[in-house]
Order: structure tokens, then C-alpha cells, then sequence
């Protein structure tokens, strides 16, 4: 399946990946094509912004750059078994794309191998998820899975150990050292993680927080854990 991936992170980053599928590219007759720096023969065209509206919407930040891609395949899990140092976050019903694409960016940013997500009740790849994502779709791989209970039974044997974040935990982040397997759970932005995911987890963990607030979106909670993780391990 194809889209209209857009915005020039997004763009660039899926242009660089040589394992990325790419049909056309359409800019801005105002843009400098050098800017594009292609390593590859790809269908190019010099358009009216205008043009560019009518595949990504009228509505989308495009930036005077769309290219014409086909989704990613995502990697099967047992693409986790290495026996190395591992950092995976598990995304539990998370629908809203622009909170995946920017749990994928911290992905990349803090080094996590992998995102794992379920088949059904997940926000699909599209450009919206491309785009805030900033190119980090083509640098953490996608793993899908039909049923988060046996992945993370799965995620255990290979050597995970497997940290749920919720505020009603009782441990907090900074309080736990990770070991070199880290799976991280994220619920959805209103309930949270599942009652079974809940119960699957090693250990649940909240973030510390101030008394006077403490909601936190997810995709932001999830830059803390990553954070977190990361400097512990490095």
C-alpha cells in the first residue's frame, strides 16, 4: 500500500533509506532540487504547491516536498532475540498517530530497537505518523504482533524484562535500574494500559510528578521513561 508522505525530515530520511520503496517525488517549483541529494533513480517533478495540496490535503504542513511511498514491512519479533543490550517500547491501543510518531522520534532519539504494536486497535502508518515522526520510521523498525499477551510471554523468553507505566503504579522510574532487555509498555491515551497487559508486566512503574499535576500525555511520558533508560545504559 502506498501514500503521500510529507514535510522535509520525513522526506529526506525516507530517501536516504535504501530499503524504503519510493515512486515519486513531488516539490515545490520554488524548492531546490539539490536539496533532495538523490543516491537513487526516482520519478521527479517540479509542481505548483497547489499540486502537492491535492495529495497531502490543503491542511498539511508539506513544506514544499511530498514523495509517494509504500509502507514499510514490519519485522517479526523473534527479530529481537540477539543477545545484546536492547531497549523495545510496546504500544498498548495507541490510535492517535501523531502520538505514535512522536514516541517513534524518542525512539530513535534514546536508541529503542524497536516499536511493537498490535495488528488491530493501532494507528497504521500514514503520513501524519510519518511526519511526527521526523524520519525516525526509517530508523526504528516496526514490529507487529496479533496478540500483545503471547508477545510479551514472547518478549520474556527472550530475555525481556517487561515495565508497564501507569500513575496508579507504587514504584517509581527513577528508583529502578534497568537491565541491558528493556520492553517499556505505554497504554493509550485515555484508559491506559489493559487489565491483562497490566498483569503481564514485571513491574509497573509511574513517573514522578509535582502533587499539583500529574497527568502527562503519553508521548511525552514515554520521552521521560526512554530518557531515563537510556542514561542509565549508556
Amino acid at each position: 500500500m502506498t501514500y503521500w508522505m510529507y514535510g522535509w525530515h520525513a522526506c529526506l530520511a525516507a530517501l536516504s533509506n535504501p530499503d524504503r520503496k519510493i515512486e515519486k517525488i513531488l516539490i515545490d517549483k520554488r524548492q531546490d532540487p539539490k536539496k533532495l541529494q538523490l543516491t537513487r533513480k526516482i520519478i521527479l517533478e517540479a509542481v505548483d504547491a497547489k499540486i502537492i495540496e491535492t495529495k497531502v490535503g490543503k491542511d498539511a504542513v508539506h513544506q514544499g516536498i511530498a514523495i509517494c511511498v509504500h509502507e514499510q514491512i514490519p519485522e517479526d519479533i523473534s527479530f529481537l532475540q540477539a543477545e545484546k543490550s536492547m531497549l523495545v517500547v510496546v504500544l498498548d491501543q495507541i490510535t492517535d498517530p501523531h502520538n505514535m510518531g512522536a514516541i517513534w522520534r524518542s525512539c530513535a532519539v534514546f536508541g529503542a530497537t524497536a516499536v511493537v504494536v498490535p495488528e488491530r486497535n493501532s494507528a497504521t502508518e500514514s503520513a501524519v505518523l510519518a511526519k511526527a515522526a521526523s524520519g525516525a520510521l526509517e530508523i526504528v523498525p516496526r514490529v507487529e504482533i496479533k496478540n500483545l499477551a503471547a508477545a510479551i510471554a514472547e518478549l520474556k523468553e527472550l530475555g525481556f524484562w517487561v515495565y508497564g507505566f501507569s500513575e496508579h503504579a507504587t514504584e517509581t522510574l527513577q528508583n529502578y535500574a534497568f537491565p541491558k532487555k528493556t520492553a517499556l509498555i505505554f497504554g493509550n491515551e485515555g484508559d491506559g494500559m489493559r487489565a491483562l497487559t497490566t498483569k503481564n508486566c514485571d513491574l509497573t512503574l509511574q513517573l514522578p510528578t509535582s502533587n499539583t499535576f500529574q497527568t502527562l500525555n503519553v508521548s511525552n511520558a514515554a520521552a521521560v521513561a526512554l530518557y531515563e533508560v537510556f542514561r542509565q545504559q549508556n
